[in-house]
């Protein structure tokens, strides 16, 4: 099974945030609202917050995950973090923060012959996993409401590609480093035994993916062979 982890690539560059302006902002303002962005700033008139210099490192999670679901739905696949890239860039996947799914995610199927569906049902996501599919999901991170992200801070994609007998999901985060639940607010659910870390594998409840995904519609981009 192969992982791939974005942080392994701060010298390939990933221009994003093409069209991360206002009108970005209204069209994903209750997102972003109820997000705790930090420094990320969205005024009327700006620029977009398109950084030339962006690398895969910070922004490709979503890259990854393709790479990562290609793997794992097609023997011996050669597809390469250098072909999502210039899948995302073909398909204007780059416009928005990191990689945007909704255009992505039908070129990725299109392009590996996948069958390609967008659900926030738990149930049509175990359904999928049960015939050899997987999904990435879009997590979100800290909240305003207090809510801190499992997965992460900001927004963030991981790829769920199998549930257990005992109701956990499986997972592969990209970014994940040997601290990173480990953190305050995320070792309390290893601690509960709802979220198992196993090397490069996740195991996480229903409950926690549902309240990650939540402030996406979809939150499950599921793939699988046709």
């Amino acid at each position: 099974m192969k992982y791939v982890n974005q942080l392994d690539y701060p010298h390939l560059l990933y221009k994003t945030g093409l069209k991360l302006d206002y009108d970005y902002y209204l069209a994903n303002k209750e997102r972003i609202d109820a997000s705790n962005f930090g420094p990320l700033k969205f005024e009327p008139g700006m620029k977009p917050l398109a950084n030339p210099q962006t690398t895969v490192a910070p922004a490709g999670c979503g890259l990854c995950c393709a790479v990562m679901a290609a793997d794992q739905l097609t023997p011996n696949s050669t597809f390469t973090l250098e072909d999502a890239l210039d899948l995302s860039y073909a398909s204007h996947a780059n416009e928005g923060i990191g990689t945007e799914y909704d255009p992505f995610a039908p070129a990725f199927a299109e392009k590996m012959g996948y069958e390609f569906k967008g659900t926030n049902s738990l149930e049509e996501l175990d359904a999928w996993l049960a015939t050899g599919g997987v999904a990435v999901a879009k997590a979100g991170g800290d909240r305003k409401d207090g809510h801190i992200g499992v997965f992460t801070h900001g927004w963030h994609y991981i790829l769920v590609f199998a549930k257990r007998t005992d109701g956990k999901y499986a997972i592969l985060d990209p970014s994940q480093t040997p601290t990173k639940y480990d953190e305050p607010g995320r070792k309390e659910l290893q601690e509960s035994g709802d979220l198992i870390v196993d090397g490069n594998i996740l195991y996480a409840t229903g409950k926690i993916l549902a309240e990650e995904v939540k402030l996406f519609d979809p939150g499950f981009y599921m793939f699988r062979r046709k």
